[in-house]
């Protein structure tokens, strides 16, 4: 992936950080002890700092220090990401679905997706295509929920067309299955068995698809 802002990651690195400390610290000690001539070694060491961190931004260390600021910002989004996606699948494990077809199916779900999202964890990637199944199986649970909630509502008041099942439960639940399995595909096939370099094209490309 191609690196944004690299003088704004450049200037937030450690490395660069340590740099400014230091030319700070000069400056200190030049007020200390240098206090009757104090302009002249503050104008040096601002410059000496200005020539030497331009000198290093364009540096092989530079570029090092550039590269790894923007990976820890990739990472900083993908735990982010695999956060979200977790609290999602928890929302899932606690619904109270009422159906046996249904809790079956989710139970199924919630096995393929917390053995996923282990793996995003120990990887530090994501599948969009595994996690948008997460995000369509919450929806799926919930319209669930509200059928069987308008229906049993239908029944007590005796509205038309209220005597029917509460919701087409065999339906709702082969949905769920058809998530895990995509889950699962989508784990073994872009996370498992391809170089971090890969799985960050084919975490690009997807996302690009969505």
């Amino acid at each position: 992936m191609p690196i944004t802002r690299p003088f704004l990651l450049y200037l937030r690195s450690r490395f660069h950080l340590a740099l400014v400390l230091s030319a700070a610290g000069l400056v200190v000690l030049s007020a200390v002890f240098l206090r009757p001539r104090i302009v002249l070694p503050i104008v040096v060491i601002t410059v000496a700092y200005a020539v030497l961190a331009g000198t290093l931004f364009f540096s092989r260390k530079g570029a090092r220090e550039i590269v790894a600021e923007s990976d820890e910002d990739r990472l900083k989004k993908v735990r982010e990401k695999i956060s979200r996606y977790a609290s999602l699948r928890e929302r899932i494990s606690v619904l109270r679905l009422g159906d046996e077809r249904m809790s079956r199916a989710v139970e199924l779900f919630l096995q393929e997706s917390g053995s996923y999202l282990d793996k995003c964890r120990e990887l530090k990637a994501y599948s969009p295509l595994a996690n948008e199944r997460i995000e369509r199986v919450l929806e799926i649970c919930q319209v669930f929920l509200g059928e069987r909630d308008e229906s049993a509502t239908g029944r007590r008041y005796g509205l038309p067309g209220s005597g029917e099942e509460p919701a087409p439960a065999e339906q709702f639940a082969r949905d769920v299955v058809d998530c895990a399995t995509v889950v699962r595909q989508r784990a073994t096939e872009d996370l498992l068995g391809v170089s971090g370099e890969e799985r960050l094209s084919i975490m690009k490309e997807l996302e690009e698809k969505k």
